[in-house]
């Protein structure tokens, strides 16, 4: 009996070791907000919106043990990745104090590099300019955790208007030493509310686009497409190596959109970041189309083909092209999709400034509703200015109406609209064109107005639109150039370089700066230190160009006369990602 009762205390003692045992281990089993073992990552979305971004890759997979994102760099440029921090946490998201997250780096040829990067806040329309950094620079201690702490005074809060949270990999040291680009893994996601508690995460939550996220593309000297653009199926995912082509039969209701005045546009990546086509079966023999001055955007991941190019090489008879289309490039490539359309008319648009009385506004077809407009904003109606509109109408249709206009009640924009179903377009020239050139007889009241009932989601008055450019040439030495409000640094251009500075020629700036402004200077100019292009900018925050004739205005007809030196300067701390020379292509 002795015995048994030794052998049940026996029992009783290791379920109380068991029972505390597992208790212990939940205890160092910390609760977290996203662990991603569900394999949900719709919360997540790639911000495309700034110069330097990166068309990373997410995927959810294995690492260390547990489940982890994966962000894969593509092109060594910065991975920007948002995560919907109201989506997960609802009403709650309000309560976040500070956000705790595993940070951890792999190189693909297997050494250890330190990495940084940075936390924002979506914050005004835009990224805020507060950071918070983060890195992992030991070895030892990768992946490595990365706390945040929000200050409210700042506006570090999450709301319905401030809903994203950013993370970027910004100081990839293994791509810096002529290696790989570094892949980085985000894990065990904490959101905690200022007393420390975690707050609970609903990971089936879908990412919802704020107002100015965009769709992530650089359209930048490029054509905007119609919804009805034709995809060309079985292109997407087609790749091969440098100068070696792949493609598909063209289909007919792909032919059948291949008529004057069409576009052709292919997304892709490629090593050497160009990218044409190839009709092998054309009637006057294999022919390669417009590998020199296809168009294509600064990001080097679309560009596009017309059917005039085609035609000059093929001739004009469709049916004597081939069915066949090919795609190649000068490096290694891969084809994400392509597509053929007409173009909207839409332009690229800098200097925008929202009339936010506009959000909102509805009604039914041919009904108008508006608002007066400040004296700040009609001062902005000026030649060269347009007014966007972004929308939802029944018909796909969207105009403005001037009421008070001195001529009378005027219809503005419908005679040539410029739409594509969700943005419209109105100039000043064509406000002019109805209503006199003084803007003063405009009257202060603007309304939109559709053939359908409708929707504005927001207006804004636009400084401008930047210039499509072709024939690009990046000055490299340029890129990394840095300094303090209205402080200047740059280069010496080469005698190759003064040279593509002709008529028509324009210098496209990558950038940011805290201000959002962007301008050159010619400090060696013989008319003096000059200063270009801050008086009439074209910028948006992200992107700034100036023409050969701002600066010949400035600086007089004779390059001979600017100097050799090019240099960058806004009024707030900036930093330069590339500077390209081309040719306007309008």
């Amino acid at each position: 009996m002795k015995a048994k009762r030794m052998l049940a205390l026996l029992m009783v003692m290791l379920m109380c070791v068991g029972i505390f045992g597992s208790a212990a281990a939940w205890a160092d089993e910390a609760p977290v907000s996203v662990d991603f073992e569900d394999g949900n990552m719709g919360f997540v979305s790639v911000y495309s919106g700034m110069a330097n971004a990166d068309a990373c890759a997410l995927e959810v997979v294995d690492y260390n043990g547990s489940k982890a994102l994966q962000i894969t760099n593509g092109s060594g440029k910065v991975p920007y990745v948002a995560f919907d921090v109201v989506g997960l946490l609802g009403d709650k998201a309000a309560d976040v104090a500070s956000i705790d997250m595993t940070m951890g780096i792999v190189n693909p040829d297997g050494k250890f590099y330190a990495c940084s990067g940075n936390v924002m806040l979506w914050m005004d329309g835009g990224l805020s300019s507060e950071k918070h950094g983060w890195s992992v620079y030991l070895e030892a201690k990768n992946p490595k955790s990365a706390p945040v702490t929000l200050d409210p005074a700042k506006g570090e809060v999450f709301s319905a208007e401030q809903p994203l949270m950013i993370v970027t990999l910004e100081v990839d040291n293994g791509a810096t030493a002529g290696e790989a680009n570094a892949v980085l893994y985000i894990d065990d996601i904490s959101f905690k509310d200022a007393d420390g508690n975690v707050l609970e995460a609903d990971t089936s939550a879908a990412f919802t686009a704020p107002e100015g996220f965009g769709g992530g593309k650089d359209m930048s000297n490029l054509q905007f497409l119609g919804a009805d653009a034709v995809e060309l199926e079985g292109m997407a995912g087609k790749a091969a190596d440098a100068w070696t082509q792949d493609g598909v039969d063209m289909t007919e209701e792909f032919l059948a959109a291949l008529v004057p005045g069409a576009v052709i546009e292919i997304e892709y990546s490629s090593e050497a970041g160009d990218m044409w086509i190839v009709m092998p079966d054309a009637t006057v023999g294999w022919s390669r189309v417009e590998q020199q001055t296809a168009a294509t955007n600064l990001s080097k991941n679309i560009c596009q083909i017309t059917y005039e190019q085609i035609a000059a090489v093929c001739g004009d008879d469709v049916s004597a092209w081939g069915a066949r289309l090919q795609c190649e490039s000068s490096g290694a490539w891969e084809v994400y999709g392509v597509k053929v359309g007409q173009p909207t008319g839409l332009k690229n648009l800098a200097g925008k400034t929202e009339i936010p009385e506009m959000a909102g506004k509805a009604a039914g077809a041919w009904t108008q509703d508006g608002v007066e407009l400040t004296e700040e904003q009609l001062a902005l109606l000026v030649p060269g200015s347009v007014i966007e509109i972004s929308y939802a109408s029944e018909t796909g249709d969207m105009w403005i109406v001037m009421p008070d206009a001195s001529v009378g009640w005027s219809r503005v924009g419908d005679q040539a609209p410029v739409c594509d179903g969700s943005v419209a377009q109105v100039t000043y020239e064509q406000i002019a064109a109805v209503c006199g050139d003084d803007p003063s007889t405009w009257g202060t009241r603007i309304q939109c107005e559709s053939s359908g009932a409708w929707e504005v989601y927001g207006v804004s008055i636009c400084s401008g639109a930047f210039k499509s450019v072709k024939g690009n040439v990046e000055i490299p030495e340029m890129a990394g150039k840095a300094a303090d409000a209205w402080t200047q640094d740059g280069v010496e251009l080469t005698e190759e370089q003064l040279a593509l500075l002709v008529p028509g020629s324009v210098i496209t700036i990558q950038y940011q700066s805290d201000t959002g402004d962007m301008w050159i200077v010619m400090p060696d100019a013989s008319a003096g230190w000059s200063r270009v292009g801050n008086e009439a900018p074209v910028c948006d925050g992200s992107m700034a160009q100036v023409t050969y004739e701002q600066i010949a205005a400035v600086c007089g007809d004779d390059v001979s006369a600017w100097g050799t030196r090019l240099q960058c300067e806004a009024s707030g701390a900036w930093e330069v990602f590339s500077v390209n020379i081309g040719t306007a292509a309008e």
